[in-house]
This record gives C-alpha cells, structure tokens and sequence, in this order.
C-alpha cells in the first residue's frame, strides 16, 4: 500500500507542483469562455500561420504544417526541396473565406492564398461536417470551389483539422491533422524557438494551456501538453503511480475511502489523469476510464498508406503468439484492426456466424485476445493495459508505432 511518506515524496516534488500550477494557471481562452469555439481557433492559426504576425518567426510555423502535410501525405507531390524554395511569406491569410456556388452558402475556416500556393483549412472543434441537406459534405464544395478558381499555376493543399482523430473530411483530398499533432509539430517547436516573440510566447502557452482542457460531451482533450514533464514523473514514481492507479480503479468510493492513495487522487485528480493520459506506454486512460487518450485509427492509417488491406500483424506475449490483420469495409475507406485465432482465421460467433474480433485500434484488440486466450488456459489474471502500437508487428518486422512514425 501507498504511505503517506510515499505520497508526501510525490506531490511536494517540483515537478508535480509545476504540472499543477500549469493547470491552474488562467488561460485567457477560459475568461473569454471561448476555450472550443471554432471561429476562435480559426483566428488563431490564420495569426499563427501568417509569416507577418507578431510571433516574430518568419514562415517557420507554416513550414512545420506543409512538413507535417507531406509526412502524413507520402504522395503529395512536392518535396522538402520544394517548401525551401516556395515564397512562403507571400502567402496571406483569412478567416471565413467566401466560397458559395450553387446556391450553397459556404465559407472557408482557413484560407491562404500567394501566386504559387492556395491553402484550405477546415477546422473541426465539436461539430460535424456540414452536408447542407444535401448527401455530399462541405469540403468537396470547398474542393470545387477552389478548383474552379484558382491560377494555373497554383497549387492547392487541403487540410482537415480535428479535435477528434476518428473524424475524417468527406473529400478524400483533404489531409487530416489533429490538434494533439498541431501541438507536437508546430506549437511546441514555435514555443521553444529562440526568436519567438515574448508577446508570441506569452499567446503561444495560453492557447496551449487552452487545448488540454476537455471537449464538451466528449471524454478527451484536445491535446496533451505537458507529456515529457509527465513521462519524466511517471518514470521517477512509477511504483507509486501503479498503486494509486490500482487502488483508484478498485474503490467504489474514493470520497469516503480512508486509503491515503484515495485521498490524494480525490485532492490531486486533474494532475493525477493528465499523467496517466500522457504514459500512453503504461496506461492512457485515468482510473474507471473516465478520460481516454487519443488514438490513431486504423482508417486513418490507411490513409496516411502506412496499413493496406490485409496486412498481417503478430504479437508475442506471455510466450504466446497472436495473430490480426487490417481489413477494409465494404465502403473501401474504413480500416479496422481484426483479431484472428491460432490458425490465423477470424474468430466466428457460434450460432450466427457472426465475425467477431474488429476494432478500431491494435490496444484494446490486444488487451481482449490475450485476456480470452487466459481465459481459455485457466489463467484468472487480467491485462487491463497493453500499447498495441509497440507490440503487434508486421511481415516486414516494423511495429504499428514504426509506421506511424514512417508515415
């Protein structure tokens, strides 16, 4: 059991307090009461992406979004060579962006616009894509739009940015990029780099502080900020967080419980979930699952090229091997991850012959089949966690997270 001394070691540690001042820190998203309004974080990266704003830093952000474009996009077309030499200053941003035809009123989220480039951004925070009572979505209007209005010698790059990595734009051309993944590539970078601006800085953490707050009616952040300050706790008390972690899960009760783990995740819950959310290795999800991290899916990983239908992943664990592979619907967009037996076949439900064994991502396909093979040998102990990007590998000996990171 957790001891007092233990936890007192734990939350009077500088790092912790520093998460927890970061937490606590006013953002001036919250005193607005515009911490997941569209138009606002629309507003944002037109500044951000604007090589003239205050943030003092040229072109670099937008650079580190065409980058990020091109890496999720193998066959874009263009190459780093070709963003070198790109004018990118020139480009110049709006919000809003007139784009009706066809008696549809439309209205582009992001637009930039320079002789050589045409950038498109539609950006999703917590609605829909908008079919306009009619079958086709808003981007393939915006797609035509553009294409019927731009230069010859213009190039046109679409973007769908997603506060929920299950959501994808209707129109295949667009990109999608989500706010964990703005995060990681550009804000943080922009944060870190030396000529940023103090005011730039200052608009950079605050919007920053802004994302890891929750989605309305949904169980995720936006994004995760401060994971290398809560990996690098995580890998100091990792003993204790597994028990806290542990006795949490168990309690029906924590506001009554006399445990002392129950009592500081009670007083300390938010800095206890977003370290549990960040260690997606360990956990990813806080105690009971009432927050969930974030994770690809594999439709998106079928875009991006890095799965294609069939593919067949193995998984040694426990001394034990198992065995999956993605498989396409029958609309050929949506990937899944299916968990196959011993033989390598798909699991059938007895009386309907019913497939079984589908799902979105390779951790909780992981979790299950190995749970059901213990359950089968006798074994009464459970994996409650698994990181299936790490463990399940394909016929070219390259891990889901290996082709993550490749595409």
């Amino acid at each position: 059991m957790v001891t007092y001394s233990e936890l007192e070691r734990l939350i009077t540690d500088s790092r912790f307090q520093n998460l927890k001042f970061r937490q606590e820190k006013t953002n001036v998203f919250t005193i607005v009461g515009q911490t997941h309004t569209e138009h606002w974080h629309s507003s944002f990266m037109s500044w951000l992406f604007d090589a003239h704003s205050s943030l003092r830093l040229g072109h670099f952000p937008l650079a580190r979004l065409l980058t990020l474009y091109m890496v999720k996009k193998p066959d874009c077309g263009f190459t780093l060579r070709d963003i070198y030499n790109w004018k990118l200053d020139d480009i110049r941003f709006c919000t809003e962006k007139d784009a009706s035809c066809h008696q549809k009123k439309r209205s582009i989220d992001v637009y930039g616009e320079s002789d050589e480039l045409i950038l498109v951004i539609e950006n999703k925070v917590n609605a829909r894509e908008n079919y306009n009572h009619s079958n086709q979505g808003q981007t393939i209007d915006y797609y035509h739009y553009v294409e019927a209005n731009k230069k010859q010698n213009q190039r046109a790059l679409y973007f769908f940015i997603t506060a929920d990595q299950k959501q994808t734009a209707y129109a295949d051309m667009y990109v999608p990029i989500s706010y964990q993944e703005m995060y990681d590539s550009i804000i943080s970078k922009c944060i870190e780099h030396p000529q940023v601006s103090d005011d730039g800085k200052y608009l950079l953490e605050q919007y920053a502080a802004n994302l890891r707050e929750t989605i309305r009616n949904s169980n995720t952040p936006m994004a995760l900020v401060n994971i290398p300050l809560c990996k690098e706790l995580y890998e100091d008390y990792s003993e204790i967080f597994d028990q806290v972690f542990d006795l949490v899960e168990q309690t029906e009760n924590i506001k009554t419980s006399m445990e002392p783990a129950c009592m500081a995740y009670e007083h300390y819950q938010s800095i206890f979930d977003e370290i549990y959310l960040s260690v997606e290795e360990q956990y990813g999800r806080t105690p009971n699952a009432k927050l969930q991290r974030q994770v690809v899916n594999f439709t998106e990983l079928y875009k991006r090229g890095a799965v294609t239908d069939g593919m067949v992943f193995t998984m040694k664990y426990d001394d034990e091997l198992y065995y999956a592979r993605s498989v396409l619907a029958d609309n050929r967009k949506d990937c899944y991850f299916q968990v196959l037996d011993e033989d390598g076949k798909p699991f059938i439900e007895a009386g309907t012959g019913r497939i079984l064994g589908i799902y979105e991502n390779s951790s909780s396909a992981g979790v299950d089949v190995i749970n059901m093979r213990r359950q089968k040998k006798g074994i009464p102990e459970r994996v409650k966690t698994l990181r299936g990007t790490t463990y399940w590998i394909n016929e070219d000996g390259m891990s889901i997270k290996d082709l993550l990171d490749k595409y």
